[in-house]
């Protein structure tokens, strides 16, 4: 009986571990210690579930490339856990900046989106504005960071 329940418990933590993949996180992307008032921008994101990863980018001002690579200071990517998560970028300069968050639910590393090119996937973007047809623009999720750094909060939607 007792070898029996082992056999068991085995046979179920090694479908746990094939039916949670490894996730593709590098070491580039991981988020700073947070320290409060030296110039960090500290995110915590809603809305957050259980699985995948959790990617939340930080921008510098751009009407053109906002969301592109091109205005994109840093991406932070953590594994995603139920509930609120909050990351912390390094010290900024002070000004404006915008934030970006989305929980890539199947770890692809890749934002999904629907035909329309809306976010498929749980999205959201500083200051939390409603999401409407087309990308958002810079000063649609714009914020300050003074030198002393900035802490937001972002609701992820879906």
């Amino acid at each position: 009986m007792i070898y029996r329940l082992s056999s068991l418990a085995l046979m179920a933590m090694t479908q746990a571990a094939v039916a949670q993949p490894e996730l593709d996180i590098r070491d580039h992307e991981a988020p700073s210690t947070c320290i409060p008032e030296t110039g960090q921008v500290q995110v915590t994101v809603e809305g957050v579930t259980a699985g995948g990863i959790l990617a939340v980018e930080l921008y510098r001002p751009s009407n053109r490339d906002f969301l592109k690579k091109e205005s994109r200071v840093h991406r932070i990517r953590v594994a995603a856990e139920d509930g609120p998560q909050t990351v912390c970028f390094e010290p900024q300069p002070p000004g404006q900046y915008a934030v970006a968050a989305y929980h890539d639910e199947n770890g692809n590393r890749d934002l999904d989106q629907k035909f329309n090119r809306m976010p498929k996937e749980p999205f959201g973007l500083s200051t939390n504005p409603k999401l409407r047809w087309g990308i958002p623009k810079f000063e649609d999720a714009d914020f300050e960071v003074p030198s002393e750094g900035a802490a937001i909060t972002v609701r992820l939607l879906k």
